[in-house]
């Protein structure tokens, strides 16, 4: 009978050594650790993607591999850390996704069974590549058009740039008479729809494109003017309520943008700081503070400009309201409905936003909880290395 390696999961109880559940103490006792997975292969397949294969140990099916252990060293260098403990399967391949461009990842694998856990695989190095360096900013977006949606609604399409500039496009900057609304789309679509507009308005528009070495020229201007409105004044009383629900919900919107950009980014940078070694984490760090920093300023604008778009909707609709009484078709009670609308607006979004400071100035105080522990540890196992060295200096 082969000598066998025992793992924690057999226990000894009375002197008498019991299985795991599924398998005999027979089964149990001709089983052996794993040998190594082989021939790992790593291959970087994007910029953010590596995929992983590797041979199964030559005695995977005697001794009943059920899973493998996946170790990763982002920066090629430090030590490994566990990056799944178990695949739970017998499946020789695995997708790492979510990754950083233009760093090297080095990997190893181990095979589990109930016994044990086998020694580690070779290690298979790969970098992820480099986002393209762009010669130019992008060319302009061509055959802008502008489409009345509705009274409250325009819809823009246009083409992307026929040169990108050597680089990906990363989003549109948008201007409406002169003034952007959209700093930044952050997506490819040639498409965007301007809600919360007032009924027979004209708006001119241009659209200009993003890539990383800058913002292009603007496409030609092109004028839209959202429907008219029925009725014996321009603007009935029921409209404007619908238009403060429009500019709610365009608030919402926005709101729930920043906030998923802002959470995402500092999710991303706790990964990062926890993956990389000490000396890589100073400057992490400044890369992250500089990224929110740039969303925050991104998102500043776009809400400045949305109160604006409010602050002038408020005056004109007094004066549509002044006009409907001289008409003598809104009673005093319509008046009062719209004007508790406007209050609730205002209201809503002062605590909408409370909220949503609230929620980041959480993550990023948790943030630098997890930097302090990581600072901490890092001194620690200087320390320790330090202490190390000079027992050896003594022995």
């Amino acid at each position: 009978m082969k000598t066998t390696a025992i793992s924690l999961a057999l226990i000894l109880l009375a002197g008498t050594l019991v299985a795991p559940i599924g398998f005999s103490e027979a089964q149990v006792s001709e089983l052996t650790v794993p040998n190594p997975p082989t021939n790992l292969n790593a291959t970087a397949v994007s910029t953010s993607q590596i995929n992983l294969s590797w041979t199964a140990p030559v005695n995977s099916t005697v001794d009943q591999v059920n899973g493998y252990k996946i170790e990763i060293r982002p920066f090629c260098s430090g030590s490994f850390s566990i990056l799944v403990v178990n695949t739970t399967n017998t499946i020789t391949t695995y997708s790492n996704t979510g990754l950083a461009e233009g760093i090297c990842y080095e990997y190893r694998v181990s095979a589990h069974n109930v016994v044990g856990t086998s020694l580690a695989s070779n290690n298979a190095i790969a970098t992820t590549p480099d986002l393209p360096t762009p010669t130019s900013p992008p060319s302009a977006p061509t055959r802008l058009n502008v489409t009345a949606l509705s009274k409250t609604a325009l819809k823009l399409t246009w083409n992307a740039p026929s040169n990108t500039g050597g680089a990906p496009i990363l989003g549109y900057k948008i201007q409406r008479n002169g003034t952007t609304i959209v700093n930044n789309t952050g997506n490819t679509q040639t498409s965007y729809t301007n809600s919360g507009l007032l009924p027979a308005h004209q708006e001119t528009y241009r659209v200009a494109a993003w890539n990383s070495a800058g913002l292009g020229p603007y496409s030609n201007n092109v004028t839209g003017t959202t429907k008219n409105q029925t009725g014996t004044t321009p603007t009935p009383i029921s409209n404007l309520g619908q238009l403060v629900s429009d500019f709610i919900h365009q608030r919402n919107m926005l709101l729930k943008q920043q906030r998923d950009d802002t959470l995402k980014i500092i999710k991303e940078c706790h990964e990062n700081l926890k993956n990389s070694s000490p000396a890589n984490r100073t400057q992490i760090q400044v890369d992250c503070r500089l990224t929110l920093k740039a969303v925050k300023e991104t998102y500043k604008d776009t809400r400045k400009l949305l109160q604006e778009q409010f602050k002038d909707f408020r005056e004109t609709a007094k004066s549509l309201i002044k006009e409907a009484k001289v008409l003598k078709v809104i009673d005093k009670k319509d008046v009062k409905e719209f004007k508790k609308d406007l209050k609730t607006l205002e209201k809503e979004t002062k605590k909408e936003e409370k909220i949503f400071k609230k929620e980041v100035k959480s993550e990023e105080k948790k943030f630098k909880k997890e930097l302090k522990a990581l600072k901490k540890e890092s001194k620690k196992a200087k320390k320790d290395k330090h202490h190390d060295e000079d027992n050896d200096d003594d022995d």
